[in-house]
């Protein structure tokens, strides 16, 4: 009996496993819920703040993006490749599973030297392209690219990056939920030091 009941006891792998996928998705809901909050809009003082704006949020907000461009092509190749839709949720599935084993072993050497990120994200890339023109879904995959790219931009563009340092905005006369970037206020702090010079000076 004792023996019974050692073996019904889950095991220290499985408890950590169920940890890792709480974890993974009250981490998913505060994502989804920091990329599609709709106080932290706003339009860019200018070409330069709107790039400078978009290439942080591209590098800040990559992976939300990378789940878009791929929920974009299974929606465009769900019509008439449903096999290799198939395939790919397998290989999503897979890299998923690594992504888990990654957040309950961080320290892994296997995982950190042999398989590294990057090599992970590569094999699956190549894997989805080669999938995709052997099943003669090329246009699928442009039609799912000219659907999303725009999306990204406009995201990217009118997405104020999150500043720790704006949590007071709204004693300067603005909306306590909208954000300042963070090139207006680089640009704002130069303008007081030139001006606290030019004073210095006469």
């Amino acid at each position: 009996m004792a023996g019974h009941g050692a073996m019904l006891r889950p095991s220290g792998a499985f408890w950590a496993a169920k940890e890792a996928t709480e974890r993974a998705r009250r981490s998913a809901r505060r994502a989804i819920t920091r990329f599609a909050r709709p106080g932290a809009f706003s339009l860019p003082a200018g070409r330069r703040a709107a790039a400078s704006r978009a290439f942080r949020n591209l590098a800040a907000f990559r992976s939300h993006y990378a789940l878009l461009l791929w929920i974009s092509l299974l929606s465009f190749l769900f019509p008439s490749h449903r096999a290799t839709v198939l395939f790919l949720m397998v290989v999503s599935k897979v890299a998923l599973s690594y992504a888990v084993v990654l957040r309950i072993f961080p320290n892994s050497v296997l995982l950190r030297r042999v398989l590294d990120r990057r090599v992970v994200v590569a094999l699956f890339l190549a894997l989805v392209i080669v999938k995709v023109v052997l099943a003669g879904a090329v246009a699928n995959l442009l039609l799912s690219l000219a659907a999303a790219i725009p999306i990204i931009l406009a995201h990217a563009v009118f997405r104020s990056p999150d500043d720790p340092s704006t949590a007071g905005a709204a004693e300067n006369g603005k909306p306590s939920g909208e954000l300042t970037p963070l090139s207006e206020k680089k640009d704002s702090d130069l303008e007081s030091n030139g001006a606290q010079g030019s004073d210095r000076s006469s």
